[in-house]
């Protein structure tokens, strides 16, 4: 039976107050889908002090001009249709870091230096050493016509028409030896980083200077004695997506969090569960298909083994498992950009569990 159900919706009226400064009129019947009672659990109840993080100012858009992509999840999960590339197998290596541009993919192994770069047929242009342990997120920037590379002790950026490789200098880690850069989003000017040190604290970053203007701690992310960490984060320009491991249960969930306030306006969406292995080889990842709509992996040794479609809009939950052959095989990675055509391309990475052979699958739509 399919895990996924509909995700919850979250109030706060000190929320509400604040947006309104800087919501234009076509967004106000969002405010009505905001006005559901707080979940039993406690999240966002009012009696709790509620402290606002700093306003940042939006990118004013509006929701009736927001786009829709019709996705075939049963095709998708099939690999149908699909660009198929083998990538190079490494023993005991269950991780794959992954993004792409509108011209480029870019891989990394999740315990290798070095990076992969492929056009959107499939073809490898070059290889790209990092110079650090592993690249445990990408994410492109079209602000810098780069991809940035979140790894262990640095973030860089990778342009690929100078095969240049640059090291953010003005980011300090307190104590390399705690924290590191685990999961990064990009969206115009606006940087999210996920830092793992303990609390995995999250950035906001500010391009083309870096300069954080936004800080969060886990503690305001993760539900108290709840959840244990968060794994990816992914933004559509609307919202932040988050994707966060409960303590007990090992059962992984999708929150989503307001773009200008970072607060939690979505809660709940269960994706399966895991068996609780290091963040490293157990991650749960998700990717923006357009203004509302998000595609969901469970990835290594998550049950059920299967692809998950969620509209953060309706409210909608279409969950499609792996066919039975294909289930030795997980997604481990997965991501969307479009190309010059304005055709959406959907990248993942699957690694058969059994042999360890990792394959990139590139679907056109």
């Amino acid at each position: 039976m399919p895990i996924a159900m509909n995700f919850d919706l979250l109030s706060n009226s000190n929320h509400h107050q604040d947006r309104c400064e800087h919501m234009n009129e076509c967004e106000s019947h969002l405010e009505i889908k905001l006005s559901k009672s707080p979940l039993s659990n406690g999240t966002n109840r009012s009696s709790i002090a509620f402290i606002v993080p700093p306003l940042v100012k939006p990118r004013i858009r509006q929701i009736v001009n927001r786009s829709t992509r019709n996705i075939d999840l049963e095709r998708l999960s099939r690999c149908s249709s699909t660009n198929q590339i083998a990538l190079p197998k490494v023993e005991n290596e269950k991780w794959s870091a992954l993004a792409s541009s509108n011209e480029h993919i870019l891989v990394g192994g999740g315990s290798s230096s070095t990076l992969r770069l492929f056009d959107l047929n499939g073809n490898q242009i070059r290889l790209i050493d990092i110079k650090t342990f592993g690249a445990f997120d990408l994410a492109w920037s079209s602000v810098l016509n780069a991809f940035l590379i979140a790894g262990y002790d640095r973030l860089q950026a990778y342009n690929t028409e100078k095969d240049q490789l640059i090291q953010i200098e003005n980011i300090n880690l307190i104590n390399r030896k705690d924290n590191y850069f685990w999961s990064i989003a990009c969206h115009g000017n606006d940087v999210f980083i996920v830092l793992s040190d303990g609390l995995e604290s999250v950035w906001r970053l500010s391009l083309p200077s870096f300069k954080r203007i936004q800080t969060l701690s886990g503690s305001e992310i993760r539900e108290s004695n709840s959840d244990d960490r968060i794994s990816c984060i992914r933004t559509n320009g609307y919202s932040v997506g988050m994707t966060l491991r409960q303590r007990t249960t090992c059962q992984w969930r999708v929150d989503l969090f307001d773009y200008a306030t970072m607060t939690r306006t979505h809660r709940g969406l269960t994706i399966g569960y895991g068996i609780g292995a290091f963040n490293f080889i157990e991650r749960c990842m998700l990717a923006p298909i357009d203004d509302h709509q998000w595609l969901i992996i469970g990835g290594y040794k998550v049950t059920p083994n299967a692809l998950t479609l969620m509209d953060d809009r309706t409210g909608e939950v279409k969950q499609v498992e792996r066919q039975w052959d294909q289930q030795e095989e997980f997604i481990s990675n997965i991501c969307t950009s479009e190309n010059s055509k304005q055709q959406q391309i959907i990248s993942m990475i699957i690694i058969d569990n059994l042999t360890g052979q990792r394959q990139m699958h590139v679907m056109q739509q």
